[in-house]
């Protein structure tokens, strides 16, 4: 008897029948021995410019072309491909100059004949387009039909292989609710109205005619729907959102993005209006360099503007915000002043912690007379996780302790009952008064992000806490866009 042995899968990869293109991280200390693929087809690979040198994993682009069928990506077999030559395809990179600009072209031309195209067209002076104006500081990114698809193979990979991966939370303490919800975020999914022309396209509007600029991450929200829904249409829309924000949204002069206006480009920059995240993981799980040069320039420019306001205009959001983006990068990819930066700001909420009140207090809450005004739904919704993300990279029993306290009193305040979920209420002298609860709204719904599976699934059994958070938002709503963008990219939802 001759026994034959299988070295263990480290992608299972379902074909469809055309070449796909994608990211995924693997040991470091597998690649060294090279990459094979069991199965029909030929498979080529790359690191990505992402990451440091000697950390344990490493994010690669994995291209494969053979039959429809299943095959695996194993350990031992070639090396990465040199040059962008490979069996899969051959990649060629081209640079010109242009009155108006700098144009950026990338070839990929696939062993079985098909070509995809990417450009990217930089302004350097105001340019009329098709009649449309791109100003200074302007991009105008185009793909060639068919090249997104490539990456499709990602809504046919398993629900926990991205659970390990990261991009999404292990699944547990939802249930029937957040399948629910979920369920209720597909049937929005087509009532997103992309904003028109090329100028508009990954862009979403809001009331009052302003421009969302992909507020509260829109790239993120719309990458978790594609992958926890397995929805290619998501994934599209997801790859168009992140591509706007560098391409319409991003000043190079501050590394920090427009915030909402009339204009894609008519806002302030700041940084609690600055989301790397859906950035980033796209361009990790797509293969797509352009998209992780951005995310790290969206980090740096996090990290050389931290937040300036005093007194009312100490905004919670503009510490939070912040530490989060830059905690989701650390978390792929080390970086000492990127780290320092989110240390900075993690020490600046901790000596905001109020033990009598159990809170964080910022100047926007202080309302006088010894009265603090709790945005409750931003501190469960972004300043805790923000605080758990720091944590997980840098433990500090104090800081620990405070967050722990912290949560505990959302959750005493859940505990009291009443319709919908507190979001908003007053303090003084340790009494709360003032309460303002919601239902049917993204803010209530962002009060269940603070807490752990454990927490959550009692919290989810409660009636009233049910009607807040499902059927929501309505398509009617004049701000879907972003009420859907604040839900779906919660953690919870996907649990």
């Amino acid at each position: 008897m001759v026994v034959v042995a299988i070295a263990p899968a480290l992608l299972v990869v379902p074909l469809d029948g055309r070449p796909v293109r994608f990211g995924a991280p693997l040991p470091a200390a597998v690649l060294q021995q090279g990459l094979g693929l069991q199965g029909k087809g030929v498979l080529q690979w790359r690191p990505l410019p992402f990451g440091r040198p000697g950390t344990e994993t490493v994010w690669v682009e994995i291209a494969i072309s053979g039959p429809p069928g299943v095959v695996r990506v194993v350990p031992g077999g070639t090396g990465p491909s040199e040059d962008g030559r490979g069996p899969v395809f051959v990649r060629e990179d081209r640079e010109e100059a242009l009155p108006h600009g700098r144009l950026q072209q990338t070839l990929w031309r696939f062993v079985d004949g098909s070509v995809d195209e990417r450009r990217r067209l930089e302004f350097t002076s105001p340019t009329e387009l098709e009649g449309e104006l791109f100003a200074t500081g302007e991009a105008l990114t185009t793909w060639s039909d068919g090249a997104f698809v490539r990456a499709d193979v990602l809504c046919r990979m398993p629900r926990t292989w991205f659970d390990e991966v990261g991009v999404l939370p292990p699944v547990g303490g939802g249930g029937a609710v957040t399948t629910a919800v979920r369920s209720h975020l597909g049937t929005l999914l087509p009532q997103l109205r992309e904003l028109p022309g090329r100028r508009g396209a990954g862009d979403y509007a809001r009331s009052g005619g302003i421009v969302t600029n992909n507020e509260y991450d829109t790239p993120f929200a719309l990458l978790r729907c594609a992958l926890g829904m397995r929805d290619p249409l998501a994934l599209a829309r997801a790859r168009r959102a992140a591509v706007h924000v560098l391409d319409r949204d991003f000043d190079a002069n501050s590394g920090l993005v427009f915030t909402h206006g009339l204009d894609h480009r008519g806002g302030a920059v700041e940084p609690g209006h600055t989301w790397l995240r859906g950035v980033l993981w796209t361009g990790l799980l797509t293969a797509d360099d352009g998209l992780l040069d951005g995310a790290r320039s969206l980090a740096r420019g996090l990290a050389n503007h931290p937040p300036v306001g005093t007194g009312r205009n100490e905004r919670l959001r503009d510490y939070a915000s912040p530490l989060r983006e830059l905690e989701a990068l650390l978390a792929l990819s080390p970086d000492p002043v990127l780290a320092l930066a989110a240390n900075r700001l993690a020490a600046s909420i901790a000596r905001r912690f109020d033990a009598s009140l159990r809170t964080y207090r910022f100047g926007e809450g202080e309302v006088g007379a010894g009265v603090y005004f709790e945005r409750a739904w931003l501190t469960a919704g972004l300043l805790l996780p923000a605080l758990r993300e720091h944590l997980a990279r840098r433990d500090d029993a104090r800081l620990r302790e405070h967050v722990d306290l912290a949560t505990q009193a959302l959750l005493d305040r859940l505990g009291r009952g009443g319709q919908g979920l507190p979001t908003h209420w007053r303090i003084a002298g340790q009494q709360l008064f003032a309460e303002h609860r919601e239902q049917q709204t993204a803010a209530a719904a962002a009060v269940l992000e603070a807490f752990q599976p454990r927490d959550l699934q009692r919290l989810l059994r409660r009636g009233s806490v049910r009607g807040a958070i499902t059927g929501m938002p309505s398509p009617a709503d004049p701000d879907l866009a972003t009420e859907f963008t604040l839900l779906a990219r919660c953690d919870w939802v996907w649990r």
